[in-house]
Protein backbone atom coordinates (compact mmCIF):
# COMPACT_ATOMS: atom_id res chain seq x y z
CA UNK A 1 0.00 0.00 0.00
CA UNK A 2 1.58 3.29 -1.03
CA UNK A 3 2.03 5.99 1.55
CA UNK A 4 0.70 8.91 -0.46
CA UNK A 5 -2.45 10.86 -0.29
CA UNK A 6 -4.32 13.05 2.07
CA UNK A 7 -6.40 16.11 2.67
CA UNK A 8 -7.28 19.15 0.61
CA UNK A 9 -8.15 22.59 -0.02
CA UNK A 10 -9.56 25.86 0.71
CA UNK A 11 -10.85 28.57 2.88
CA UNK A 12 -10.15 31.47 5.05
CA UNK A 13 -10.57 34.95 6.40
CA UNK A 14 -12.21 38.15 6.54
CA UNK A 15 -13.56 40.85 8.62
CA UNK A 16 -17.24 41.54 8.29
CA UNK A 17 -16.46 44.72 6.39
CA UNK A 18 -14.67 42.67 3.75
CA UNK A 19 -17.52 40.26 3.00
CA UNK A 20 -18.35 40.16 -0.72
CA UNK A 21 -20.88 38.55 -3.04
CA UNK A 22 -20.27 34.96 -4.26
CA UNK A 23 -17.30 35.32 -6.61
CA UNK A 24 -17.03 34.49 -10.25
CA UNK A 25 -13.91 32.88 -11.67
CA UNK A 26 -10.99 35.16 -12.55
CA UNK A 27 -10.33 35.11 -16.32
CA UNK A 28 -7.15 33.18 -17.27
CA UNK A 29 -4.11 35.42 -17.16
CA UNK A 30 -5.84 38.24 -15.30
CA UNK A 31 -4.68 39.54 -11.93
CA UNK A 32 -6.94 38.51 -9.09
CA UNK A 33 -8.49 41.41 -7.19
CA UNK A 34 -7.06 42.16 -3.78
CA UNK A 35 -9.08 40.64 -0.92
CA UNK A 36 -8.88 43.94 0.96
CA UNK A 37 -10.46 47.24 -0.13
CA UNK A 38 -7.88 49.80 -1.19
CA UNK A 39 -4.98 47.35 -1.42
CA UNK A 40 -3.08 47.03 -4.67
CA UNK A 41 -3.36 43.71 -6.52
CA UNK A 42 -0.52 41.39 -5.59
CA UNK A 43 2.05 40.79 -8.34
CA UNK A 44 1.52 37.77 -10.55
CA UNK A 45 4.30 35.17 -10.29
CA UNK A 46 5.39 33.58 -13.53
CA UNK A 47 3.43 30.45 -14.43
CA UNK A 48 6.11 27.84 -14.95
CA UNK A 49 4.96 24.74 -16.78
CA UNK A 50 5.80 21.43 -15.07
CA UNK A 51 4.58 17.89 -15.30
CA UNK A 52 2.50 16.52 -12.42
CA UNK A 53 4.47 14.03 -10.33
CA UNK A 54 2.44 10.85 -10.67
CA UNK A 55 3.89 9.57 -7.37
CA UNK A 56 1.76 12.06 -5.46
CA UNK A 57 -1.18 12.30 -7.83
CA UNK A 58 -4.73 11.48 -6.78
CA UNK A 59 -6.23 12.33 -10.18
CA UNK A 60 -4.50 13.51 -13.34
CA UNK A 61 -6.85 16.22 -14.54
CA UNK A 62 -6.45 19.08 -16.99
CA UNK A 63 -5.46 22.53 -15.68
CA UNK A 64 -8.11 25.18 -16.12
CA UNK A 65 -10.93 22.78 -16.94
CA UNK A 66 -13.20 24.03 -14.13
CA UNK A 67 -13.87 27.58 -12.93
CA UNK A 68 -15.66 26.50 -9.74
CA UNK A 69 -15.29 23.31 -7.69
CA UNK A 70 -18.10 22.25 -5.31
CA UNK A 71 -16.69 20.61 -2.16
CA UNK A 72 -18.78 18.67 0.39
CA UNK A 73 -17.23 18.02 3.83
CA UNK A 74 -18.76 16.26 6.83
CA UNK A 75 -16.69 18.00 9.54
CA UNK A 76 -17.18 21.58 10.64
CA UNK A 77 -14.61 24.30 9.94
CA UNK A 78 -13.77 26.65 12.80
CA UNK A 79 -11.76 29.79 11.91
CA UNK A 80 -10.57 29.93 15.53
CA UNK A 81 -8.42 26.84 14.80
CA UNK A 82 -6.67 28.36 11.77
CA UNK A 83 -4.03 27.66 10.62
CA UNK A 84 -3.72 24.47 12.72
CA UNK A 85 -6.35 21.92 11.59
CA UNK A 86 -8.32 19.82 14.08
CA UNK A 87 -10.14 17.54 11.63
CA UNK A 88 -10.11 16.31 8.02
CA UNK A 89 -12.21 19.22 6.72
CA UNK A 90 -9.95 21.85 8.28
CA UNK A 91 -6.86 20.08 6.94
CA UNK A 92 -8.35 20.23 3.46
CA UNK A 93 -9.32 23.88 3.72
CA UNK A 94 -6.43 25.37 5.70
CA UNK A 95 -3.85 23.83 3.37
CA UNK A 96 -5.09 26.10 0.56
CA UNK A 97 -5.02 29.22 2.73
CA UNK A 98 -1.80 29.09 4.70
CA UNK A 99 1.85 28.45 3.85
CA UNK A 100 4.94 27.33 5.76
CA UNK A 101 8.55 28.05 4.82
CA UNK A 102 8.89 24.64 3.19
CA UNK A 103 6.51 21.81 2.42
CA UNK A 104 6.90 18.06 2.00
CA UNK A 105 5.42 16.06 -0.85
CA UNK A 106 3.89 12.63 -0.34
CA UNK A 107 7.33 10.97 -0.63
CA UNK A 108 8.85 13.30 1.98
CA UNK A 109 10.80 15.39 -0.52
CA UNK A 110 11.41 19.00 0.59
CA UNK A 111 9.84 21.64 -1.67
CA UNK A 112 9.86 25.44 -1.48
CA UNK A 113 7.03 27.15 0.32
CA UNK A 114 7.41 30.76 1.42
CA UNK A 115 11.16 30.16 1.34
CA UNK A 116 12.79 29.99 -2.08
CA UNK A 117 16.05 28.58 -0.69
CA UNK A 118 17.69 27.46 2.54
CA UNK A 119 21.02 26.32 3.96
CA UNK A 120 21.37 23.65 6.64
CA UNK A 121 23.83 23.08 9.46
CA UNK A 122 23.83 23.90 13.17
CA UNK A 123 21.49 26.70 12.18
CA UNK A 124 19.17 26.82 9.19
CA UNK A 125 19.13 29.98 7.07
CA UNK A 126 16.02 30.70 4.98
CA UNK A 127 15.60 33.20 2.15
CA UNK A 128 11.97 34.17 1.45
CA UNK A 129 10.51 34.37 -2.06
CA UNK A 130 10.60 37.83 -3.56
CA UNK A 131 6.91 37.52 -4.51
CA UNK A 132 5.75 36.26 -1.07
CA UNK A 133 2.69 38.32 -0.14
CA UNK A 134 -0.09 38.29 2.41
CA UNK A 135 -3.66 38.33 1.06
CA UNK A 136 -3.78 42.11 1.56
CA UNK A 137 -0.77 42.56 -0.77
CA UNK A 138 1.77 43.33 1.97
CA UNK A 139 5.16 41.63 1.46
CA UNK A 140 6.09 38.83 3.84
CA UNK A 141 9.22 39.70 5.83
CA UNK A 142 11.51 37.74 8.12
CA UNK A 143 10.00 39.64 11.04
CA UNK A 144 6.53 38.45 10.01
CA UNK A 145 7.79 34.86 10.15
CA UNK A 146 9.24 35.34 13.64
CA UNK A 147 6.04 37.00 14.88
CA UNK A 148 3.84 34.19 13.54
CA UNK A 149 6.06 31.54 15.13
CA UNK A 150 6.09 33.42 18.42
CA UNK A 151 2.29 33.19 18.54
CA UNK A 152 2.30 29.38 18.33
CA UNK A 153 5.83 28.16 19.17
CA UNK A 154 7.72 30.55 21.40
CA UNK A 155 10.60 28.11 21.98
CA UNK A 156 11.52 28.01 18.29
CA UNK A 157 10.87 31.73 17.81
CA UNK A 158 13.39 32.48 20.55
CA UNK A 159 16.15 30.99 18.37
CA UNK A 160 15.38 33.20 15.33
CA UNK A 161 17.95 35.73 14.13
CA UNK A 162 16.75 38.30 11.59
CA UNK A 163 19.44 38.66 8.90
CA UNK A 164 17.50 40.97 6.58
CA UNK A 165 14.02 41.73 5.26
CA UNK A 166 13.88 38.37 3.48
CA UNK A 167 16.44 36.31 5.40
CA UNK A 168 16.46 34.66 8.82
CA UNK A 169 18.29 31.89 10.62
CA UNK A 170 16.97 29.49 13.24
CA UNK A 171 18.31 26.68 15.41
CA UNK A 172 18.40 23.34 13.59
CA UNK A 173 15.35 21.19 14.48
CA UNK A 174 15.62 17.79 16.15
CA UNK A 175 13.94 16.16 13.15
CA UNK A 176 15.64 16.83 9.80
CA UNK A 177 13.04 19.15 8.28
CA UNK A 178 9.48 18.17 9.22
CA UNK A 179 8.97 20.85 11.90
CA UNK A 180 9.38 23.66 9.34
CA UNK A 181 6.45 22.21 7.35
CA UNK A 182 4.19 21.96 10.42
CA UNK A 183 0.95 23.96 10.00
CA UNK A 184 1.64 25.37 13.47
CA UNK A 185 4.50 27.31 11.81
CA UNK A 186 2.37 28.71 8.97
CA UNK A 187 2.97 32.43 8.53
CA UNK A 188 -0.10 34.52 9.37
CA UNK A 189 -1.05 37.86 10.83
CA UNK A 190 -4.20 39.12 12.52
CA UNK A 191 -7.05 40.48 10.42
CA UNK A 192 -8.51 43.73 11.75
CA UNK A 193 -12.01 42.94 12.95
CA UNK A 194 -11.94 39.45 11.48
CA UNK A 195 -11.81 35.95 12.90
CA UNK A 196 -9.68 34.40 10.11
CA UNK A 197 -5.95 35.11 10.37
CA UNK A 198 -4.53 36.65 7.18
CA UNK A 199 -2.46 34.09 5.29
CA UNK A 200 -0.26 33.89 2.22
CA UNK A 201 -1.85 30.92 0.41
CA UNK A 202 -3.42 30.78 -3.03
CA UNK A 203 -7.01 31.32 -1.78
CA UNK A 204 -8.83 33.59 0.64
CA UNK A 205 -12.42 33.46 1.87
CA UNK A 206 -14.53 36.12 0.18
CA UNK A 207 -17.83 35.18 1.81
CA UNK A 208 -19.75 32.74 3.97
CA UNK A 209 -23.26 33.18 2.64
CA UNK A 210 -26.64 32.90 4.35
CA UNK A 211 -26.72 29.14 3.69
CA UNK A 212 -23.39 28.69 5.46
CA UNK A 213 -21.53 27.99 2.20
CA UNK A 214 -17.95 29.20 2.13
CA UNK A 215 -16.53 30.75 -1.04
CA UNK A 216 -12.75 30.74 -1.47
CA UNK A 217 -11.29 32.60 -4.44
CA UNK A 218 -7.75 32.66 -5.84
CA UNK A 219 -5.62 35.56 -4.64
CA UNK A 220 -2.90 35.72 -7.26
CA UNK A 221 -2.82 32.58 -9.36
CA UNK A 222 -5.65 33.00 -11.79
CA UNK A 223 -5.54 29.46 -13.15
CA UNK A 224 -6.79 27.99 -9.89
CA UNK A 225 -10.55 27.40 -9.48
CA UNK A 226 -12.94 29.09 -7.08
CA UNK A 227 -14.01 26.72 -4.28
CA UNK A 228 -17.56 26.49 -3.00
CA UNK A 229 -17.35 24.60 0.31
CA UNK A 230 -20.41 23.20 2.05
CA UNK A 231 -20.50 21.37 5.39
CA UNK A 232 -22.89 18.46 4.96
CA UNK A 233 -24.18 16.18 7.76
CA UNK A 234 -22.77 12.67 7.40
CA UNK A 235 -26.24 11.26 6.72
CA UNK A 236 -26.59 13.58 3.70
CA UNK A 237 -23.29 12.82 1.96
CA UNK A 238 -25.04 10.61 -0.60
CA UNK A 239 -27.45 13.46 -1.32
CA UNK A 240 -24.46 15.72 -1.96
CA UNK A 241 -23.38 13.39 -4.75
CA UNK A 242 -26.86 13.51 -6.25
CA UNK A 243 -26.69 17.30 -6.12
CA UNK A 244 -23.45 17.38 -8.10
CA UNK A 245 -20.62 17.68 -5.55
CA UNK A 246 -17.25 17.65 -7.31
CA UNK A 247 -15.19 16.54 -4.33
CA UNK A 248 -15.86 15.04 -0.91
CA UNK A 249 -13.73 13.44 1.79
CA UNK A 250 -15.44 10.54 3.53
CA UNK A 251 -14.77 7.30 5.36
CA UNK A 252 -18.36 6.01 5.22
CA UNK A 253 -18.43 2.68 3.31
CA UNK A 254 -22.07 3.19 2.29
CA UNK A 255 -21.22 6.54 0.67
CA UNK A 256 -18.20 5.00 -1.09
CA UNK A 257 -20.32 2.12 -2.39
CA UNK A 258 -22.91 4.59 -3.67
CA UNK A 259 -20.19 6.69 -5.34
CA UNK A 260 -18.93 3.59 -7.17
CA UNK A 261 -22.39 3.20 -8.70
CA UNK A 262 -22.45 6.79 -9.98
CA UNK A 263 -20.94 7.47 -13.42
CA UNK A 264 -18.17 10.04 -13.58
CA UNK A 265 -16.77 9.66 -10.05
CA UNK A 266 -13.41 8.26 -8.89
CA UNK A 267 -12.89 6.74 -5.41
CA UNK A 268 -9.31 7.58 -4.37
CA UNK A 269 -8.15 6.01 -1.07
CA UNK A 270 -5.98 8.48 0.82
CA UNK A 271 -3.20 7.67 3.28
CA UNK A 272 -3.58 6.22 6.76
CA UNK A 273 -3.84 9.55 8.54
CA UNK A 274 -5.52 8.55 11.81
CA UNK A 275 -5.03 5.85 14.40
CA UNK A 276 -7.47 4.69 17.04
CA UNK A 277 -5.57 4.14 20.26
CA UNK A 278 -6.24 3.01 23.81
CA UNK A 279 -4.87 5.49 26.36
CA UNK A 280 -4.22 3.89 29.74
CA UNK A 281 -3.27 5.96 32.82
CA UNK A 282 -0.28 4.87 34.89
CA UNK A 283 -2.38 3.91 37.90
CA UNK A 284 0.21 2.27 40.15
CA UNK A 285 -1.54 -0.09 42.50
CA UNK A 286 -4.86 0.84 40.88
CA UNK A 287 -3.67 -0.21 37.42
CA UNK A 288 -5.44 -2.99 35.56
CA UNK A 289 -3.07 -5.90 34.71
CA UNK A 290 -3.18 -6.80 31.03
CA UNK A 291 -5.12 -3.74 29.94
CA UNK A 292 -2.52 -2.93 27.33
CA UNK A 293 -2.47 -6.52 26.03
CA UNK A 294 -5.12 -6.13 23.34
CA UNK A 295 -5.09 -8.33 20.24
CA UNK A 296 -5.74 -5.75 17.56
CA UNK A 297 -6.30 -8.32 14.82
CA UNK A 298 -9.68 -9.06 16.38
CA UNK A 299 -10.69 -5.39 16.22
CA UNK A 300 -10.58 -4.78 12.47
CA UNK A 301 -14.21 -5.80 11.87
CA UNK A 302 -15.41 -3.70 14.81
CA UNK A 303 -15.26 -0.45 12.82
CA UNK A 304 -17.17 0.78 9.79
CA UNK A 305 -14.08 2.20 8.10
CA UNK A 306 -11.22 1.19 5.85
CA UNK A 307 -8.97 -0.09 8.65
CA UNK A 308 -5.85 -2.14 9.34
CA UNK A 309 -3.98 -3.17 12.52
CA UNK A 310 -1.86 -0.20 13.54
CA UNK A 311 1.32 -2.26 13.73
CA UNK A 312 0.89 -3.52 10.16
CA UNK A 313 2.90 -0.58 8.79
CA UNK A 314 5.95 -1.86 10.65
CA UNK A 315 7.18 1.64 11.55
CA UNK A 316 7.88 3.08 14.98
CA UNK A 317 5.11 5.10 16.59
CA UNK A 318 5.85 8.76 17.19
CA UNK A 319 4.70 8.55 20.82
CA UNK A 320 6.87 5.54 21.66
CA UNK A 321 9.53 7.59 23.47
CA UNK A 322 8.74 11.08 24.72
CA UNK A 323 11.72 11.34 27.08
CA UNK A 324 13.50 13.77 24.79
CA UNK A 325 10.62 16.22 25.31
CA UNK A 326 11.52 16.52 29.01
CA UNK A 327 7.90 16.63 30.11
CA UNK A 328 7.29 16.82 33.87
CA UNK A 329 5.99 13.69 35.56
CA UNK A 330 2.21 13.87 35.99
CA UNK A 331 0.11 11.50 38.09
CA UNK A 332 -3.40 10.62 37.03
CA UNK A 333 -6.25 11.90 39.16
CA UNK A 334 -7.87 9.74 41.82
CA UNK A 335 -10.93 8.11 40.24
CA UNK A 336 -14.46 8.31 41.48
CA UNK A 337 -15.98 5.10 42.80
CA UNK A 338 -16.34 2.48 40.09
CA UNK A 339 -14.77 4.56 37.33
CA UNK A 340 -11.67 2.39 37.15
CA UNK A 341 -13.70 -0.22 35.30
CA UNK A 342 -14.78 2.12 32.51
CA UNK A 343 -13.42 2.28 29.00
CA UNK A 344 -14.58 5.75 27.97
CA UNK A 345 -15.20 7.14 24.48
CA UNK A 346 -16.84 10.10 22.75
CA UNK A 347 -20.40 8.99 22.07
CA UNK A 348 -20.42 11.00 18.82
CA UNK A 349 -17.70 8.69 17.45
CA UNK A 350 -19.39 5.48 16.29
CA UNK A 351 -16.10 3.67 15.66
CA UNK A 352 -14.68 4.53 19.09
CA UNK A 353 -17.92 3.17 20.59
CA UNK A 354 -17.59 -0.12 18.69
CA UNK A 355 -13.93 -0.50 19.65
CA UNK A 356 -14.62 0.19 23.33
CA UNK A 357 -17.44 -2.36 23.33
CA UNK A 358 -15.18 -4.96 21.69
CA UNK A 359 -12.37 -4.34 24.20
CA UNK A 360 -14.76 -4.78 27.11
CA UNK A 361 -16.26 -7.85 25.44
CA UNK A 362 -12.81 -9.43 25.25
CA UNK A 363 -12.73 -9.36 29.04
CA UNK A 364 -9.69 -7.12 29.30
CA UNK A 365 -11.16 -5.40 32.38
CA UNK A 366 -12.63 -8.52 33.87
CA UNK A 367 -16.33 -9.20 34.41
CA UNK A 368 -16.99 -5.75 35.85
CA UNK A 369 -15.71 -3.82 32.84
CA UNK A 370 -18.05 -1.46 31.03
CA UNK A 371 -17.85 0.70 27.91
CA UNK A 372 -19.10 4.20 28.67
CA UNK A 373 -19.95 6.82 26.05
CA UNK A 374 -19.92 10.49 27.06
CA UNK A 375 -21.06 13.63 25.28
CA UNK A 376 -18.12 15.39 23.58
CA UNK A 377 -17.68 18.05 26.29
CA UNK A 378 -17.96 15.51 29.10
CA UNK A 379 -15.54 13.18 27.32
CA UNK A 380 -12.98 16.00 27.06
CA UNK A 381 -13.25 16.60 30.82
CA UNK A 382 -12.93 12.89 31.62
CA UNK A 383 -9.94 12.53 29.31
CA UNK A 384 -8.10 15.40 30.97
CA UNK A 385 -8.69 13.91 34.43
CA UNK A 386 -7.34 10.44 33.64
CA UNK A 387 -9.58 8.89 36.28
CA UNK A 388 -10.91 5.97 34.22
CA UNK A 389 -9.44 2.62 33.27
CA UNK A 390 -8.82 3.60 29.65
CA UNK A 391 -9.94 5.85 26.80
CA UNK A 392 -10.52 5.05 23.13
CA UNK A 393 -9.94 7.94 20.74
CA UNK A 394 -8.40 8.78 17.36
CA UNK A 395 -4.98 10.43 17.21
CA UNK A 396 -2.78 11.49 14.32
CA UNK A 397 -0.75 8.74 12.66
CA UNK A 398 2.08 10.99 11.43
CA UNK A 399 3.21 14.23 13.04
CA UNK A 400 5.63 16.99 12.11
CA UNK A 401 6.88 17.67 15.64
CA UNK A 402 6.67 14.90 18.26
CA UNK A 403 6.78 17.12 21.34
CA UNK A 404 4.21 19.57 19.98
CA UNK A 405 1.91 16.68 19.03
CA UNK A 406 2.26 15.18 22.52
CA UNK A 407 0.83 18.39 23.97
CA UNK A 408 -2.44 17.56 22.19
CA UNK A 409 -2.78 14.49 24.43
CA UNK A 410 -3.70 14.60 28.14
CA UNK A 411 -0.59 15.24 30.24
CA UNK A 412 -0.99 12.00 32.22
CA UNK A 413 -0.54 10.03 28.97
CA UNK A 414 3.14 11.05 28.81
CA UNK A 415 3.85 8.60 31.62
CA UNK A 416 0.94 6.28 30.90
CA UNK A 417 0.52 3.71 28.13
CA UNK A 418 -0.67 4.34 24.59
CA UNK A 419 -1.79 1.14 22.88
CA UNK A 420 -2.08 1.45 19.06
CA UNK A 421 -5.24 -0.28 17.85
CA UNK A 422 -6.23 0.44 14.23
CA UNK A 423 -5.08 2.72 11.44
CA UNK A 424 -7.97 4.19 9.45
CA UNK A 425 -8.01 6.25 6.30
CA UNK A 426 -10.40 8.56 4.45
CA UNK A 427 -11.21 8.45 0.75
CA UNK A 428 -11.54 11.29 -1.73
CA UNK A 429 -14.57 10.96 -4.01
CA UNK A 430 -13.70 13.06 -7.04
CA UNK A 431 -15.70 13.92 -10.14
CA UNK A 432 -13.78 13.29 -13.35
CA UNK A 433 -12.69 16.38 -15.26
CA UNK A 434 -11.42 18.39 -12.27
CA UNK A 435 -7.98 20.04 -12.28
CA UNK A 436 -5.07 17.80 -11.21
CA UNK A 437 -5.19 16.76 -7.55
CA UNK A 438 -2.12 15.76 -5.54
CA UNK A 439 -1.36 15.02 -1.88
CA UNK A 440 1.45 16.07 0.46
CA UNK A 441 3.36 14.31 3.24
CA UNK A 442 0.60 14.87 5.78
CA UNK A 443 -1.97 13.34 3.42
CA UNK A 444 -3.57 16.64 2.51
CA UNK A 445 -4.95 16.79 -1.06
CA UNK A 446 -4.72 19.98 -3.05
CA UNK A 447 -5.42 21.13 -6.59
CA UNK A 448 -2.52 22.26 -8.70
CA UNK A 449 -2.42 24.83 -11.47
CA UNK A 450 0.34 23.05 -13.36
Amino acid sequence: MTASLRHLLLVSLLAAACRAAPPSAVPPGAAAPSPFPGAAPAPQPPLVGAAIDSTCGVIAGTPGRRDTVDVALADSIDPAHAPVPHNEAERLVFSQLYETLVRLDCAGRVLPGLAQSWETGDRWTFTLREDARFWDGAPVTARDVAAAWRARDSSLAQTVTILGDRELSVRAPAAPVQPFADPALAVTKRAPGGDWPIGTGDHWVSQIDAAGILWAVPVRRARLPVFRVETVPAVRMRDALDQGADLMITSDPTVLEYADSRPGYVDAPLDWTRMYALLVPAGGERGEPGLGDVHVESLRDAVHLDARPADEAGSAFWFADLKACSFPAVRDAAPAAGQRRRVVYDQADRNAADLAARIVGLGVLGKQGVASGLAPAAFAVALRSGGDAAYVLPIRRHVFDVCRAALELPSWSWSGTIVPLLDVRPHAVVRRGLPPLTVDWSGTPRFTRR
